[in-house]
């Protein structure tokens, strides 16, 4: 078996156990998922590293607390969704990971639908989900899917945010211990591309797709961009 499990009710008699560890032999992966607090960690692949999940209550608790000092329409994240004063977007997430930035647009106020296809990842954020109590959450919607997949089967909403990950000769910087991992897990996303332009097929009224700051654009060049010291957001327009 690829698939090692420590604790919890993930055991190999059970049908989700067998088809992540089908996944994993498929790809080659052997991950290493154990039972904490209540929910599901990924190992990290250095033993000197903590375990990966997500905490979603604390992880709300802290924006919560961030925003009671600091205004949402002023940060570059709510101004690329178009978040306003009393303007708050339903918002479709095309690659949820870590739930990081799911997170934040809950934080803003936003209605969320999340998705996330690679089964690791998502069976961390259905574990984190279960184990999670906070009542922005009733706005979230979780589908363990691929965009492409979702897209045709589900009306997709009039902001639709996209963070890919794709490989970029401008991206110099070492990437933290998640994205290093994701990274070894998920490669990089191949049909990035396909993505954008079955996106920019539908006309959202605005598409929002994070890129490193000095990397290139994904497809074409966008209304407007939104730039940090470390990120940038390339926002299109419906025409």
């Amino acid at each position: 078996m690829n698939l090692k499990v420590i604790g919890g009710s993930l055991t190999a008699d059970t049908s989700e156990f067998q088809q992540l560890n089908k996944y994993c032999n498929s790809q080659d992966l052997h991950p290493t998922l154990e039972w904490k607090n209540g929910q599901y960690w990924l190992h990290s692949d250095d033993l000197k590293e903590k375990p990966i999940g997500i905490s979603v209550d604390q992880e709300l608790e802290r924006h919560e607390e961030f925003f009671k000092r600091a205004s949402i329409v002023k940060e570059l994240l709510a101004r690329a969704v178009g978040v306003k004063s009393g303007i708050r977007p339903k918002i479709l997430d095309l690659t949820g990971g870590l739930l990081g930035d799911t997170l934040l647009f809950l934080s803003f106020g936003c209605e969320v639908i999340t998705l996330e296809r690679h089964p690791i990842i998502s069976f961390l954020i259905k574990s984190s989900l279960a184990n999670a109590h906070h009542s922005a959450l009733r706005r979230l919607t979780f589908f363990p899917l691929d965009a492409a997949t979702f897209l045709t089967e589900h009306p997709a909403p009039d902001v639709i945010f996209f963070d890919p990950m794709f490989e970029d000769a401008n991206e110099k910087a070492l990437p933290k211990k998640e994205m290093r991992i994701f990274r070894s897990f998920i490669r990089h996303d191949q049909d990035a591309l396909s993505v954008f332009t079955l996106v920019q097929s539908l006309n959202p009224k605005r598409f929002v797709v994070k890129r490193p700051r000095l990397s290139v654009e994904l497809g074409l060049r966008p209304q407007i961009k939104i730039e940090g010291k470390a990120t940038r957001y390339d926002v299109y327009f419906s025409s």
